[in-house]
């Protein structure tokens, strides 16, 4: 399995760039915008950080799978929202506001959430909770990676975006276009260096794991749906929506399952597969909805 500290930490640094290119069409108005209406983030919070543990808990009762694919399936629903999700939901014509902030959200919540989450879901479940037992005693996330990963990855590239774009509009507008073919072509490299680094496991388990991953994450590409349009959002914001809870911090999974779990090779499986692809089922989102424009006041707003 590709599991480089190295290539995350190259990843990270692109991605922060990402963000950065983002940033630069992003207005403190939009913000200001999503804090007057909280609805949509806080029903994406019930759905990301609630509802989908404990419905993957309820599907790993149902159903009859390796104690250790279980685990991996409870702790990647446990896990909160990648940064990844906001240059998608860019591409896509969302609410990259309402994203960026429901990635912050979620990322804060992850270091009381997460383990809470995880600890309780993993009890109710007789064998994983049997299966977890020696391995480990209680989950530890290290709350001081997730916060400098917000800073570092997501704070001062928004903030150093947001900065210019306000700034030097002029500037901004020359340069986004470039930033904008940057972030296509980096997020298809993403793709591609997700499924070429892991080409033998995937083949090797191209069955059960591969597709229980692939409704996995359709069940929280629906729940984003049903969750914005419990919330009444549509356009740009369920855009936003469907896509920040539907992409989970896989790459946080697989630390804490090489860090605390000795790599346990089906929790692992679980959350590579996850890594890789929810980067294309996003994709595939983002196609559908790039052929499917925004109305024009809505676009603008998005964008402006």
């Amino acid at each position: 399995m590709n599991y480089d500290a190295n290539q995350q930490l190259i990843l990270g640094l692109v991605l922060a760039l990402m963000i950065f290119g983002v940033s630069l069409e992003l207005r403190l108005k939009q913000f200001v915008g999503v804090l007057r209406r909280p609805q949509p983030v806080l029903a994406g919070m019930l759905g990301q950080c609630l509802i989908l543990p404990w419905a993957t808990l309820a599907v790993t009762l149902a159903v009859d799978l390796h104690p250790g694919l279980e685990l991996g399936l409870l702790l990647v629903a446990c896990c909160p929202g990648g940064n990844l999700s906001n240059v998608m939901t860019h591409l896509a014509g969302g609410n990259v506001a309402l994203s960026m902030s429901m990635t912050a959200l979620s990322s804060l919540l992850a270091l009381v959430l997460l383990p809470l989450n995880f600890a309780l879901t993993s009890s109710l479940n007789p064998q994983a909770s049997v299966y977890l037992a020696g391995r480990l005693s209680a989950l530890q996330v290290d709350q001081g990676s997730i916060v400098i990963s917000l800073v570092f990855l997501l704070g001062l590239p928004l903030l150093l975006g947001m900065l210019v774009g306000n700034l030097y509009p002029r500037f901004a507008e020359r340069v986004m276009p470039w930033f904008k073919r940057f972030a296509l072509l980096a997020f298809a490299v993403f793709v591609l260096a997700a499924v070429a680094g892991n080409w033998r496991m995937f083949v090797s388990n191209l069955g059960l794991v591969f597709f229980i991953v692939v409704l996995h994450n359709l069940s929280a590409i629906v729940l984003g749906w049903l969750m914005a349009k419990l919330a009444r959002q549509h356009g740009a914001n369920l855009r936003a929506m469907v896509i920040e809870i539907s992409m989970h911090n896989s790459g946080l999974a697989l630390g804490l399952i090489f860090a605390q779990f000795g790599g346990e090779p089906n929790m692992a499986l679980v959350a590579a597969f996850w890594g890789t692809w929810h980067l294309v089922s996003g994709a595939l989102l983002v196609l559908f909805w790039r052929k499917r424009p925004l109305p024009a006041p809505e676009a603008l707003a998005c964008a402006s």
